[in-house]
């Protein structure tokens, strides 16, 4: 299966949210190709919006085979008195898929490989598949990681995509389990993802600055098959 995952970060409000799904599936409606490999299980389409837009993704695409949303995040609390958490028990239900350990939230929130083991363990506890960010082979998988995206820090919004090469000697350099997927995240666009798609150690892609529009995003989809 190939994976292309939308992380919204913090970029929209609700009227932004619906505007961006009412024209994203425009365009599938309109496109047999990708309807098809989308009912065959061939490919798999990931929005992860921020917490309060989960609910109003999750009831417009439901209908829609692999087509599946996820959280940007989880806590790494399992429940209770902690004001403002949302944890992986309280997402059970709503969300497939958890994007851990974002280059953003280690630098701007203090996340260690620890914090990521844990809220790795949380998601699985709950039935969702963990998405565990890498900076570089010093970061730690967790032996629960279901993808594991390669995010080289200097690609992350800055349009300086990591050459191919580079990203084939870093997957090969990581002890990957029979079960995870390796995906590429880093400056992917409609215009760079041909190269990456070719590969067949990549198994699909986190797209950032490229999915703020549908466009952009439903592009770089097509342009990956």
């Amino acid at each position: 299966m190939h994976y292309i995952i939308a992380n919204w970060k913090a970029t929209k409000n609700l009227e932004e949210a619906e505007a961006w799904l009412k024209q994203f599936l425009s365009y599938l409606e309109a496109d047999r190709i990708v309807r098809e490999r989308l009912e065959s299980g061939a490919l798999k389409i990931v929005i992860c919006p921020a917490y309060h837009l989960l609910s109003v993704v999750k009831s417009t695409i439901s209908s829609i085979p692999n087509f599946a949303i996820g959280t940007q995040d989880v806590s790494s609390f399992e429940a209770g008195n902690f004001t403002g958490e949302v944890s992986a028990r309280n997402l059970s239900g709503l969300v497939e898929f958890a994007i851990i350990g974002h280059s953003e939230r280690r630098q701007y929130l203090g996340e260690t490989n620890e914090t990521v083991e844990e809220k790795t363990s949380l998601s699985k506890k709950y039935g969702i598949a963990p998405i565990v960010c890498i900076r570089d082979k010093n970061d730690v998988i967790p032996h629960e990681a279901e993808l594991v995206a390669y995010e080289p820090v200097y690609a992350i919004g800055t349009g300086e995509n990591e050459p191919l090469e580079k990203v084939l000697a870093l997957r090969q350099s990581l002890q990957l389990g029979d079960n995870m997927r390796f995906l590429y995240g880093g400056s992917v666009n409609e215009h760079n993802i041909v190269q990456y798609s070719s590969a067949k150690e990549i198994d699909g892609f986190l797209i950032g600055t490229a999915s703020y529009e549908a466009k952009s995003f439903y592009n770089a989809i097509r342009a990956s098959l």
